[in-house]
């Protein structure tokens, strides 16, 4: 298992940077690994150009001269941290092997560590040196082997049509969240009376069909308050909420805080989970299909 001598964190957090800004060139003395989390880059590592839009990890190198151009359109908002280590020690491959960019595909390791790195920095936490050099190994040695997808259960001995329904629900949520879902509409996809439907999404699920189709879109809800510069008006109508206090009232039951604030959250680092439904709507599904665009 590689270890990383003479471990040292630098600077990090979250950045935000206007339409068209830029910045460098610069010339790294140190790594940096760089989460474009909404907006997207032109990147350039020397000679080396990278077209980078959001979801893409980026990873600089001691002795590298790089330039971002920044998202013309829309705001760029990015994780970041530096940090130094020896890798000559240990058993990481030759520098010259490593990876520059990864784009991130479905429930990746690297976006929890990204926030979990860059909250314990900023902590007081007891032995917070070790913790983060665990996490940073783990997060460079995904990176390097491209490992960092998370695999999910494959849940073989759901009911088809408990899978035919959740299949419905994440389809209506990514592409008409508007329109209402209704226990018949879920029924009929499911090939199954809706009383029959019911007693499958208790038993497996423990929670009904519309109360599962609720807490999906308040997922897509907190996607857009983490990537997106929208009003939590914005994405109330988006989402077919009939005000923003319907919506705020709903997402603060789940997530336990509201809206506002878990934005503020999630952008300056802190993890904040407890939505019970977003692993079964994964289920069966290539990772690209449930990403958030």
């Amino acid at each position: 298992m590689a270890t990383m001598d003479k471990f040292l964190l630098g600077a990090s957090g979250i950045a935000a940077y206007p339409p068209g800004a830029t910045f460098g060139p610069r010339l790294l003395f140190d790594f940096e690994f760089l989460w474009i989390i909404t907006g997207s880059a032109k990147c350039q590592f020397d000679d080396q150009v990278i077209e980078a839009p959001a979801d893409t990890v980026l990873l600089g190198r001691p002795g590298i001269r790089d330039r971002y151009d920044w998202d013309t359109k829309e705001r760029t908002l990015l994780a970041f941290f530096h940090f130094s280590f020896d890798y000559s020690e240990g058993d990481w491959p030759p520098l010259r092997d490593w990876p520059v960019s990864r784009q991130l595909q479905g429930e990746d390791i690297l976006r929890p560590l990204f926030r979990y790195v860059i909250g314990l920095a900023r902590s007081e936490v007891a032995e917070k040196e070790l913790l983060i050099e665990a996490a940073v190994s783990l997060m460079l040695r995904s990176f390097i082997t491209a490992r960092s997808g998370v695999l999910l259960e494959s849940h073989g001995d759901l009911p088809e049509p408990l899978r035919r329904a959740l299949a419905t629900i994440r389809e209506a949520v990514a592409h008409d969240p508007v329109r209402p879902l209704t226990l018949d509409d879920l029924a009929r996809a499911a090939h199954v009376s809706a009383e029959y439907l019911c007693r499958l999404f208790r038993r497996h699920l423990n929670l009904g069909p519309l109360e599962c189709a609720t807490l999906a879109r308040l997922e897509r809800g907190a996607s857009l308050l983490v990537r997106s510069n929208l009003t939590i008006k914005q994405i109330a109508d988006t989402l077919g909420f009939s005000s923003p206090y319907h919506f705020s009232t709903k997402f603060h039951q789940v997530y336990g805080v509201s809206p506002r604030d878990y934005r503020w959250s999630m952008q300056s680092g802190f993890m904040i989970t407890g939505n019970p439904v977003i692993q079964h709507l994964q289920l069966h599904v290539p990772a690209d299909a449930i990403r958030d665009r």
